[in-house]
């Protein structure tokens, strides 16, 4: 009867403390910041090249400054370029208001989706191109390369894939070189080894990463076999030691209860220690998938420092 209990409540801890640790790791990597996107006080010592705010659209005309939708369109521009994004895009719709000639219309619906852009609203910025005239450009329009990547890049980040992959198609057609570039970044961000081994610019990169590496099997059963012994594996020498030191005192208090006749209380004792043994072989898992995460951004920190892979930098214009 005694070692039915014990059986039983080991089944019933391995059941609820112990699961399947994902061995693909899920790095998050993250997009540089837009240069500009700094607090106020320190703009001023921004070192810009002279040509970052270039536009492909051509410059106002006197008449055309002097005209209401002009006027609004010039501040709009001037909060813009000042990174104050709100202000901005209420200035742009303004200058709607006023009916600019066509091409104009175009001008500035384009600029509030940048600004909404820019200001990492992708909804916003999907539904400013698909409400408006430019969900019928072609590439005559000045800015179709730049219209496309924002496009791209907000259906990534609200997980429209299907739709990415329509917008990349108009992209390839458009230019094969950025389409390759945007493809690699997407094989960094889904740690696609496969893809990455192929790739001269990131297959030292990728050797590097696979050689620091953690083994999530590995750390999982070096805590079964002595609890802890898989987080100092990972380099969690702090926690290994108190996961230690846990799990012998459970063993060693639920053995003495026993041992002294205090059935009951030894075999809940020990129930306990399970779950704290075999959630540390989950937790050891876990740790090295969360190493392995931390290490793999840092190598494709490095593969995206070289060149501009991520949207924000292909664009060529920016406010």
């Amino acid at each position: 009867m005694f070692r039915r209990s014990i059986l039983f409540l080991t089944l019933v801890a391995f059941a609820t403390s112990c699961y399947r640790v994902p061995t693909q790791i899920e790095p998050l990597i993250e997009a540089p910041p837009h240069p500009k996107e700094v607090h106020r006080q320190t703009r001023s010592f921004l070192s810009l090249p002279t040509d970052f705010s270039k536009t492909p659209f051509l410059p106002l005309t006197p008449e055309e400054q002097q005209s209401a939708w002009g006027r609004e369109y010039q501040i709009a521009l001037g909060f813009a370029e000042d990174f104050d994004l709100y202000r901005a895009i209420t200035g742009f719709k303004r200058a709607l208001f006023f009916s600019p000639p066509f091409e104009r219309c175009l001008e500035i619906e384009y600029s509030i989706a940048l600004a909404y852009y820019l200001g990492c609203k992708y909804t916003e910025t999907i539904y400013t191109v698909q409400s408006t005239s430019l969900v019928e450009v072609d590439c005559t329009f000045p800015a179709y390369s730049d219209l496309l990547l924002l496009l791209y890049d907000s259906y990534i980040h609200i997980g429209k894939r299907e739709y990415a992959g329509g917008v990349f198609a108009l992209i390839e057609a458009d230019d094969a070189g950025v389409a390759a570039q945007l493809s690699l970044l997407q094989a960094i961000r889904e740690a696609d080894f496969e893809t990455l081994s192929k790739s001269p610019e990131t297959k030292r990169a990728l050797h590097g990463y696979l050689s620091g590496a953690k083994s999530i099997r590995k750390a999982q059963i070096l805590n079964a076999t002595l609890p802890g012994a898989g987080y100092w594996y990972v380099g969690l020498r702090q926690t290994a030691v108190t996961a230690l030191l846990i799990n012998s005192l459970f063993i060693a208090a639920g053995a003495t209860l026993i041992t002294e006749g205090h059935t009951a209380a030894g075999i809940f004792v020990l129930s306990l220690e399970g779950g704290w043994y075999f959630g540390g072989i989950a937790g050891a898992g876990l740790a090295a998938k969360e190493y392995n995460e931390h290490l793999y951004c840092n190598y494709a920190q490095k593969i995206t420092s070289r060149e501009p892979i991520f949207p924000l930098t292909l664009l060529n214009y920016t406010f």
